[in-house]
């Protein structure tokens, strides 16, 4: 037995193929850089590997970080042949130190597109020179023909497989009965077994003004298993006294509560708005904002970083943040669901709030504009709606044009800030492609159902 040196904490990464060149495993990791910027921000991101790194168009498959207790032994072993077998023989072993971070690789690895052309029976051509400019391409390139590439806009959302039914019978037949006009049909899905907690935006319909009684009943069952809910179900309340509409990040960016906690109280205190002037807000009941002209200031802005100056590749995504955050989009085990309140992430500053000087935390967030610490967005907010104003179904209380003049006032703001500090933790590797969506009332709507899923 040789030297032993358990003092020394190394961490394990298991790389899914053969290595005969540690240089090229590295450059599919995304490099050293890369893999120690992942080590050192554990919470916010997850280590990449492509076998292709200078391809864009293959998705990266992640790896998730495990707690490992092991060691790291370097054997020398000496060979002998002997006739026509090998005999090994083992000179001596040592301990270089302890692993306590494993890096797994357990997502699938299926979903690859690579810009190939074959033209008749021959060879197969790489055309990724073709697509993507190199930088010292002349104007000519825009009138010369380029070869078709379509990538699908959006891959797998689990990361590992699942077992999938393929047949027409996924939800058991619960009753037969006869409608109205007197003919039968089956109920082939199962009724829900929760109420709706988001309320569609309209001029006529009265807002509820007390909780359902199934969020009631939820609530003292966690209280039951969970006693300081109790006592976090009175701040959030004093908080809808002082301040009749909440975004569900906002609240827990005031008070710290973990979001297990705020799932359940929420629905007990308000109502949530799916659309309209104040969607993806929760409004306290008993408060109707459609005839409040104060309530202009609670109204929700969407804001989403434009592609000017090279600012939009420094900001991170909201798939991406989720991505690193979510290490897989399964159901964890029920008895998981009694330590939660232990655990959650915070929210930044910059997810709730924008003043002169601050970089947004991802490329789309959702605004309440009493949080835009603006001088020119405050100064609109200010200017009270005329005698015999009504409420409008997608502006709300404020004038036309009111969510383009403050985009372009953010905007302005962040741009400087972003190309003035050089913040590098905002950058991404050239190459990464990026959605965005355009500013328009209809993608605003359709996003904000799309991004109400994880707040309800």
């Amino acid at each position: 037995m040789g030297e032993i040196d358990l003092n020394r904490d190394l961490v394990c990464v298991l790389f899914p193929g053969i290595v005969n060149n540690d240089e090229k495993a590295l450059q599919c990791l995304g490099g050293i850089k890369n893999i120690s910027q992942v080590y050192s921000q554990p919470k916010k991101k997850r280590l990449g590997l492509s076998y292709q790194p200078e391809n864009p168009y293959v998705k990266r498959i992640f790896a998730d970080t495990q707690t490992a207790a092991g060691v790291l032994l370097k054997v020398r072993v000496k060979k002998k042949k002997v006739g026509s077998d090998v005999q090994r023989e083992i000179i001596s072993t040592s301990i270089f130190g302890r692993v306590k971070k494993i890096y797994r690789f357990e997502s699938m690895c299926d979903f690859q597109y690579m810009p190939v052309h074959r033209e008749g029976k021959g060879s197969v051509q790489c055309l990724l020179d073709k697509i993507l400019p190199s930088g010292r391409d002349s104007i000519d390139v825009m009138s010369t023909p380029c070869p078709l590439l379509i990538v699908p806009n959006s891959f797998t959302r689990s990361d590992k497989p699942i077992s999938y039914a393929y047949t027409d019978k996924r939800y058991g037949e619960k009753r037969t009965e006869l409608d109205d006009e007197g003919t039968i049909h089956r109920r082939l899905r199962v009724e829900r077994g929760r109420p709706l907690t988001r309320h569609e935006f309209n001029l006529i319909d009265d807002l509820p003004t007390e909780p359902h009684e199934y969020f009631l009943k939820q609530k003292a069952v966690r209280l039951s298993v969970y006693s300081a809910l109790e006592e976090e179900f009175q701040i959030v309340k004093k908080l809808f006294e002082e301040r009749p509409i909440w975004s569900q990040n906002q609240i827990r960016y005031q008070t710290k509560i973990k979001l297990s906690s705020v799932k359940v109280i929420l629905p007990c205190l308000s109502i949530y708005m799916r659309n309209g002037p104040w969607r993806m807000m929760w409004i306290r009941f008993g408060y109707d904002p459609r005839k409040e002209p104060g309530a202009r200031f609670y109204q929700t802005l969407d804001f989403r970083l434009r592609h000017q100056a090279g600012v939009h590749s420094m900001v991170m995504t909201r798939d991406r943040i989720m991505h690193y955050k979510k290490s897989d989009r399964v159901k964890h085990n029920p008895k998981q669901h009694l330590g939660e309140a232990l655990l959650g992430d915070d929210i930044n500053e910059g997810a709730v709030y924008f003043r002169p000087g601050m970089a947004p935390t991802q490329r789309q967030i959702y605004y309440q504009y009493c949080d835009i610490k603006l001088p020119e967005v405050e100064e609109m907010l200010a200017i009270e709606p005329p005698p015999g104003y009504l409420c409008h179904h997608k502006r709300g209380w404020l004038s036309p044009n009111t969510d383009e003049i403050c985009r372009d006032h953010i905007f302005r703001y962040v741009k400087l800030t972003l190309l003035a500090t050089q913040n590098t933790d905002l950058k991404f590797e050239q190459g990464e492609s990026s959605e965005e969506g355009s500013n328009s009332d209809d993608d605003a709507s359709t996003s904000s159902d799309g991004a109400s899923n994880s707040n309800t």
